[in-house]
């Protein structure tokens, strides 16, 4: 039997209706919130230029799903490399026309024709592969007491120069996709549950001094979260007390959001006006418009995504593909939570987008990408369980 399916086989039909579902979901939000956008921004047509997106994205999807995954193991350093000379890049070059500074932070880079492109997100993707990689390698290589320690620093390792990179452009948002991609291998890396546990009484440590810091010793949390990143965290915690400032744009999307109340307030008649509508408060748009019903559809339509990704983890044989796509539910699901939580207070504004949902080129055809590499892992994975030869 031939190893790979046929072409039009090789797309698993769940996946495509789900992102279809997202899709018109996010075309429609879009639209409804472009007549609330103020500024230049309100000249374009970020409804037409998402298609454009959705389009790149699924063509790049469909090469994606030809290739034959397992040869990621042969040059995943070289992609990981690619990555890192790209966030290189955006420091050296940082005062010259090429690195654009958007809203503060140097993370994309100013292309003709193209317009901006975004390295960070092609590194979640570029991480994702090599700690696949690395930890599959490592455990075909060395027994079990031989290689927990070895193990961690390698993860630790290979994850530390890109999340620096990405921190200091400032990024917060993808170096904590960074942080989370690298907590869900190390739990399915086979480490000895000493070590893991290890990690989450330092995680525990960590936010239990975060809040002691932040109620008793303000100015001391200030010498670590300097500037930027302080007033985000402010915003967060106080934000009805700096509702005409920092928390600005929290207040008014907690306030949008409940003036949608069960059925939305319809279309055009949102009386909020809430920056960033048709990106990172996209969720916002969709809860003040549709209400309650239309925020329970997508939260609904997401749920059925991530829960079809978890099958096809558990589905497939190979550590390497495993490895792989329990690195996107993480990434998906994080983004997800976070930014549904951030539009409403529950967890700091960071700047992520809602995937398949938020209007943007470089993160739609990452998550593309990572779709199609997903259905390559299925596609041949139930081949080669079936497989007779």
């Amino acid at each position: 039997m031939n190893r790979f399916k046929s072409f039009t086989q090789r797309y698993d039909n769940t996946l495509l209706f789900l992102l279809g579902c997202l899709m018109i979901i996010s075309v429609i939000a879009i639209y409804t919130a472009q007549p609330f956008l103020q500024g230049a921004i309100s000249e374009i047509n970020f409804m037409a230029k998402q298609i454009q997106w959705y389009i790149i994205g699924f063509i790049a999807l469909s090469v994606v799903i030809l290739i034959d995954y397992e040869q990621l193991k042969r040059f995943h350093w070289y992609l990981y490399g690619a990555g890192i000379l790209s966030l290189i890049g955006l420091v050296v070059l940082r005062n010259t026309p090429l690195v654009a500074n958007i809203k503060g932070a140097y993370g994309w880079y100013q292309l003709p024709v193209i317009g901006t492109v975004q390295p960070a997100e092609f590194m979640k993707f570029f991480l994702i592969v090599t700690l696949a990689a690395v930890i599959s390698e490592h455990n075909a290589r060395y027994v079990q007491h031989e290689r927990d320690f070895l193990l961690l620093l390698k993860m630790v390792g290979v994850t530390l120069l890109p999340l620096a990179l990405i921190i200091i452009q400032p990024d917060l948002g993808i170096g904590l996709i960074l942080c989370v991609i690298l907590a869900c291998a190390m739990l399915l890396s086979g480490l000895n549950w000493k070590w893991l546990l290890t990690m989450v009484i330092l995680f525990t440590i960590s936010i239990v001094g975060f809040f002691y810091l932040f109620y008793f010793q303000n100015d001391l949390l200030a010498t670590f979260f300097p500037g930027h990143a302080m007033n985000r965290i402010m915003a967060w915690l106080q934000p009805f007390e700096y509702a005409d400032d920092l928390s600005y744009q929290l207040v008014q999307s907690i306030n949008a959001i409940g003036s949608g109340q069960m059925f939305g307030v319809g279309y055009g008649k949102l009386q909020v006006s809430v920056p960033e509508l048709h990106t990172d408060f996209i969720f916002t748009a969709i809860s003040a418009h549709y209400g309650f019903i239309g925020a329970a559809v997508v939260l609904v339509i997401l749920f059925l995504f991530i829960y079809r990704l978890i099958q096809i983890a558990l589905e497939t044989a190979d550590p390497f593909g495993t490895y792989i796509v329990t690195g996107y539910v993480a990434m998906f699901t994080f983004q997800i939570f976070q930014n549904i939580g951030m539009t409403m207070g529950v967890l700091p504004i960071t700047g992520l987008p809602l995937p398949f949902i938020s209007y943007g080129g470089s993160t739609m055809i990452v998550n593309l990408v990572g779709l199609g590499l997903i259905m390559a892992i299925a596609s041949q994975s139930r081949v080669s369980m079936f497989d007779e030869d």
